[in-house]
């Protein structure tokens, strides 16, 4: 018999390693029962065991291990990981324990060499990436608790995280590099030779300006503005373009629930990817871009349009994700006044599509990201 451990004054002890156990109170078995680990209870250790693969994940993304395990020919001990970053060992060697009972890498079976199967490493770097994104979440449990109380209205900015802006940033640059091919210029074919000969875009909620930095250096006869309501990110967007030299692309600071009345029908395509959900008067915001184009305009809203609401997602892991960031990231920065939308990521396709209706659009293509399952590029024409 293995004494496993302790939960306050009861002990456990497996038998035979099979998931069942004797129970003693005090300390003295004044009563035995046998409890077989239910199936739940092992879905929920395994949600549990989960949460912290992937902090430990993130962790091995901000410390280069991760990096390290992409690069590596063969197989790395923790020492050698350790002594590649001038990292203390112990630390690395209990990451890449995690890492490898988690099965997100791989170990030989003296569990003291661990590496990355070359078939994997792409996916293994792009979910490092998106890792990133739970400890922002976790800086904010003790505020979100605080605004989830009917006595303490408000909500949480983005820009109060700040470091939620790298991480977006990082998506768009490591996971979603080629996502102006596949995501956004194969939605909109006719749109090409229009951006070749010169027209006029913009970029609302352009955050660090990934997108329309990438847009203006290869069409360099159409101009582009790139717009956020946060200052912070613009300064990152202004020094990106001004890094590449790009003469025709500028930021500036714009509410898209009021964009200013000079914008009228003076655009031919306007793009928004992850901002509609976000806001507090979404439809606001989409009669704002519908008066901000051009007849016969076309307006690219990229967002989260999951299909089949919560009972045709059980179990989904990328539905998962969406229902907890929207708590805690997309919820809160939409959620600042009693009459929002408070949408968030969950606010389903079907509510979109009527959503952009009700501006007056019609939805002449919809399109699924190839790298993410639940973004839809939404093309709507004036």
């Amino acid at each position: 018999m293995k004494r496993s451990g302790f939960v306050g004054n009861c002990s456990y002890i497996h038998l035979n390693n099979v998931r069942s156990a004797v129970k003693y109170i005090s300390g003295s078995p004044q009563a035995i029962q046998f409890e077989t680990m239910s199936d739940y209870h092992k879905k929920m250790m395994n949600h549990f065991g989960a949460s912290g693969v992937m902090l430990n994940l993130s962790l091995a993304k901000e410390l280069g291990v991760v990096q390290i395990l992409v690069e590596a020919q063969s197989p790395l001990t923790s020492q050698q990981v350790a002594d590649k970053l001038n990292l203390r060992e112990r630390y690395v060697r209990e990451i890449l324990g995690s890492l490898a009972v988690g099965e997100v890498i791989s170990v030989d079976d003296s569990s003291t060499q661990f590496h990355v199967p070359d078939d994997r490493k792409g996916t293994f770097k792009a979910i490092s990436v998106l890792s990133r994104v739970l400890p922002p979440m976790g800086l904010r449990h003790a505020s979100v608790k605080e605004c989830a109380q009917l006595r303490n209205p408000g909500g949480i900015v983005y820009s109060q995280t700040p470091q939620i802006f790298d991480v977006m940033k990082e998506i768009l640059v490591e996971v979603k590099k080629d996502m102006i091919d596949t995501d956004i210029l194969s939605a909109v074919p006719l749109m090409l030779p229009k951006l070749e000969s010169g027209i006029k875009v913009a970029e609302f909620g352009c955050a660090t300006g990934i997108i329309s930095n990438k847009l203006a250096s290869r069409f360099k006869n159409s101009t582009f503005l790139g717009s956020d309501v946060a200052s912070e990110p613009l300064v990152q967007a202004r020094e990106e373009a001004k890094n590449q030299g790009l003469q025709n692309v500028t930021y500036d600071t714009h509410n898209i629930e009021t964009i200013t009345e000079t914008y009228k029908e003076r655009f031919d395509w306007i793009l928004t990817r992850d901002v509609i959900h976000d806001l507090t008067y979404p439809q606001k915001a989409l009669n704002e871009i519908y008066r901000c184009l051009k007849p016969g305009g076309i307006y690219s809203m990229i967002d989260v349009g999951i299909e089949g609401g919560i009972t045709g997602n059980i179990a989904n892991g990328s539905a998962m994700f969406y229902y907890s960031v929207s708590t805690f990231m997309c919820i809160p920065e939409s959620f600042r006044k009693p009459d929002s939308a408070a949408l968030g990521p969950t606010w389903g396709a079907p509510l979109a599509r009527e959503m952009i209706a009700k501006a007056g659009f019609t939805i002449i293509n919809e399109s699924v990201s190839r790298t993410d399952e639940q973004e839809i590029h939404f093309v709507c024409q004036k």
